[in-house]
């Protein structure tokens, strides 16, 4: 599995592009996205309006993570680095993941929410803090205002570590069940997202995914200014998303999680000499090459959303040559 997706680059057919282009989106993401931030924060609030500029690299780069993990479940180990194109589309699939972040740390931004305001209470509201500090240390002595300060923020501390932690292991599951379908929904389901964590191949490949992020990291870090170590990160966590498809594949193989999105799997449908369908070993969304006795190779063509399986309908544009496939525009049934 390591092997596979550290070597995936070395099978795409740009792999320069995808090096050039991804280590120049992750420096920009890297300068702007902050710059902007603090613009936002420091400078004045009318910065806001220069969001889609400063966020643009920073969507493309989470969009592009998102077209390796999907890569990775649906071709497996096989598979090569997905070249870095179709910006529109990478942006969109860059926002929904930054949803699926958001939604998955919403309990934890209401937790601390709860928290200061429970502290803000006891500090400005009708409780008198000298008073609650006083019964404090005449319960647990001199120090006991300070031990129970301490204790509560060791609390927090260890809840909000162990949430993050979860957060960590859960959050690449949610993304593979996102990247498969292509509906945030499907990674906002606890069932299937549930399905895909709990599953050996998938920790697996996140134990892998987090060693690689580890040592490739502290070798970016030192290089980083040289903007070599900056390419490396963007490299470092192509490998890892591709680690993270390929454990969860295993788990949405059987499901119907496993289904991709249109134009992306290959099927081949088998035709005895009347043109009948007789099998079919896989099926597609987009563009289907017919084979047997009654079409060539390329010459049937099922266009849209078409699925074959014996005795269902197909619908599409089907184009044979040899005069033996019936042809038909619209709707048509398999005989």
């Amino acid at each position: 599995m390591l092997t596979a997706a550290a070597t995936a680059l070395t099978r795409t057919d740009d792999t320069a592009g995808v090096v050039l282009v991804g280590g120049a989106v992750t420096l920009l993401a890297w300068v702007l996205t902050p710059a902007w931030l603090v613009g936002v924060l420091f400078v004045s609030p009318a910065v806001a309006a220069a969001a889609p500029v400063a966020l643009a690299p920073w969507l493309v780069a989470r969009g592009y993570f998102v077209r390796v993990t999907r890569s990775a479940i649906q071709t497996g180990e096989a598979t090569g680095t997905p070249s870095l194109v179709a910006w529109g589309e990478l942006v969109r699939d860059g926002v929904k993941s930054v949803l699926l972040s958001a939604a998955l740390l919403a309990p934890l931004a209401g937790g601390l929410a709860v928290a200061g305001g429970v502290v803000a209470a006891l500090i400005e509201g009708p409780v008198d803090p000298a008073a609650t500090a006083t019964a404090v240390e005449s319960a647990l002595g001199p120090g006991g205002p300070a031990v129970v300060a301490v204790a509560a923020v060791g609390v927090v501390a260890a809840l909000v570590g162990a949430y993050l932690l979860a957060f960590a292991y859960v959050r690449p599951a949610a993304l593979a069940a996102f990247a498969a379908s292509g509906r945030l929904r499907d990674g906002l389901s606890p069932q299937t997202v549930a399905d895909i964590a709990a599953t050996g191949p998938y920790a697996t490949g996140w134990t892998l995914a987090a060693g690689a992020l580890a040592v490739g990291y502290a070798v970016a870090a030192p290089t980083a200014p040289l903007v070599v170590g900056v390419a490396l990160a963007f490299l470092v966590r192509v490998v890892a998303h591709g680690l993270y498809g390929r454990g969860a594949a295993a788990a949405m193989a059987g499901g119907p999680d496993s289904r991709t999105e249109p134009g992306v799997t290959e099927a081949h449908i088998a035709t005895d000499a009347g043109g009948r369908a007789l099998r079919e070993t896989g099926a597609t969304h987009g563009d289907v090459t017919a084979r047997g006795d009654a079409a060539t190779r390329g010459d049937a063509i099922t266009r849209g959303n078409a699925t074959a399986r014996g005795g269902t309908e197909t619908r599409g544009k089907v184009a044979a040559r040899g005069g033996t496939a019936a042809a038909e525009v619209g709707r048509g049934r398999d005989a």
